[in-house]
């Protein structure tokens, strides 16, 4: 092929592929803010006052993994949910998967001791007059097919590596302690669904009971309307009573299937299951709580995941001030290289000779070189010194987040212990409150009936009494919640076993 053939095609397929890159993409973009989409393989929509924005179906859509088999006729207990809820939510396989690439970025970094062998395959021809004095020339044409083969072995840099590596190690502790933080926060977010739901469960127990009691104040009242001793008020004031009682049964019912479906998103599982849960009633709260809250807050500081993350990723800060500054060392490096070309290369030496052909050499032997290189960089404009200020100030606000977190952790504590007190004793207060509640609505129904009551009575009784059945519901679900933030709030929500024996 002719060297004017060859720059000629180069040219044109040069041209073809500028002209390419510079074709208009403005049709894989809406043409207007106000008009939709215009997916492949889609017809135009016709103007219309009110376009249609939507998306065509994929067809490799719905993506949904199972990773845990439900049991359809067991009841799963609060331990059996969280065991669930690790094997089926992505939040902590999404912080695995990060602990897992952190892990592998400190593979990366430690490889940097290690020699790079590289190889390359150069294929193709040449034709090239090179010119000789005085006003002569040679020609060097033939086939390229050459191996190369380049070694670089960076020997020394001052401690950049060892930075990057140490960097690269803390940020990996890092990712391993937010990992263990996924697991300890799901446990709390699954227990807390699961004691919310047991609590309106309650609530729905108790509308049922409101429920029954106004059937058996209005038939009390229907008895006495019969024998003449009630007007028809105190019968319609009854039945209003149940009017009222099947409408928070109903409104009761509603939260019942809201705190079902909180409990399996906080699982991650589908929404469409169906669990039979076991009821969290036998669970023992404690009495009183046996420390003080200096001593929660002591825990807090120095194991929580979040605070101890905090740490590794200043201990990581540290080490990118490190790195920065070797910037300012030379590297030694060693490099190398081997490449023969295997195909034939010929010098035509005709016109130096003046001859119609002069004679041809073959070049087929290998090309080897070895170098220690060292490399100093003189002057920058400044960029290694504002990376320094940059990794100085990344460190400075890894210090204030460490800082923050830790008074975090404090007013966490300190809210989550003093909750907990106040909810030991409202429960306690809710427990002298369903007493009483029972004791007066047992004792006015039975004086109404005997007609030594009132019906006001009566209906106050059974009002009070279900609110008291309700107080005390509410106030040991949040007894169990608040024992269950505490621990979370200190970091030894660790497993099944710490929340049974929090605070």
């Amino acid at each position: 092929m002719k060297p004017r053939s060859v720059l000629t095609n180069t040219v044109s397929v040069a041209a073809s592929l500028v002209l390419i890159g510079c074709s208009s993409v403005a049709h894989l973009a809406p043409e207007s803010p106000s008009r939709p989409w215009q997916q492949a393989g889609e017809s135009p929509q016709k103007p219309m006052i009110t376009p249609k924005f939507g998306v065509r179906p994929d067809p490799e859509l719905p993506y949904n993994e199972e990773r845990v088999s439900i049991a359809a006729d067991h009841v799963y207990t609060l331990p059996e949910l969280i065991d669930l809820a690790e094997r089926a939510n992505p939040d902590t396989r999404i912080a695995w998967e990060e602990a897992q690439q952190a892990a592998f970025q400190v593979g990366i970094e430690r490889a940097s001791y290690l020699p790079q062998i590289s190889a390359e395959v150069l294929a193709g021809k040449h034709y090239e007059p090179l010119p000789l004095p005085p006003g002569s020339y040679f020609i060097a044409k033939g086939d390229d097919l050459e191996p190369d083969f380049m070694i670089k072995w960076l020997l020394f840099d001052f401690g950049k590596r060892e930075a990057q590596i140490d960097a690269a190690k803390e940020l990996s502790v890092a990712s391993n302690i937010a990992f263990t933080g996924a697991h300890q926060k799901l446990i709390f977010e699954v227990s807390k669904a699961y004691f919310y739901l047991d609590a309106v469960r309650a609530q729905l127990r108790v509308a049922e009971d409101a429920l029954k009691n106004a059937n058996t104040l209005l038939d009390a009242a229907g008895a006495r309307r019969r024998h003449g001793f009630e007007t028809i008020t105190e019968v319609t004031i009854a039945r209003r009573g149940t009017a009222k009682a099947q409408y928070d049964l109903e409104r009761a019912r509603l939260l019942d299937n809201d705190g079902y479906h909180a409990l399996l998103e906080a699982m991650g599982l589908t929404p469409t299951l169906r669990l039979g849960i076991e009821s969290s009633s036998g669970r023992p709260l404690p009495k009183e709580l046996t420390e003080e809250v200096s001593a929660y807050i002591d825990r807090a500081t120095v194991q929580r995941p979040d605070v101890v993350a905090a740490l590794a990723k200043v201990r990581a800060s540290e080490s990118e001030i490190a790195k920065a500054q070797a910037e300012f060392y030379p590297t030694l490096e060693l490099k190398g290289r081997a490449g023969r070309n295997f195909a034939p290369v010929s010098i035509d030496l005709a016109s130096v000779y003046q001859a119609p052909s002069g004679p041809s050499y073959k070049i087929d032997d290998w090309v080897t070189s070895i170098s220690l290189n060292l490399s100093f960089s003189i002057y920058d404009g400044g960029i290694r010194q504002h990376n320094v200020s940059i990794a100085n100030s990344k460190s400075a606000a890894a210090k204030e987040e460490l800082i923050r977190t830790q008074d975090q952790a404090v007013r966490q504590v300190a809210r989550a212990y003093d909750t907990m007190r106040s909810t030991l004793a409202e429960y306690n207060a809710a427990l002298a409150l369903v007493d009483a509640a029972n004791t007066a609505y047992a004792s006015a129904l039975e004086s109404y009936r005997n007609g030594v009551g009132t019906f006001i009575d009566a209906v106050t009784a059974e009002t009070e009494k279900a609110h008291a059945e309700s107080a005390r519901a509410q106030a040991y679900a949040a007894a169990l919640t608040a024992a269950a933030t505490l621990a979370f709030s200190t970091g030894t929500l660790t497993s099944v076993e710490a929340l049974n024996s929090s605070p």
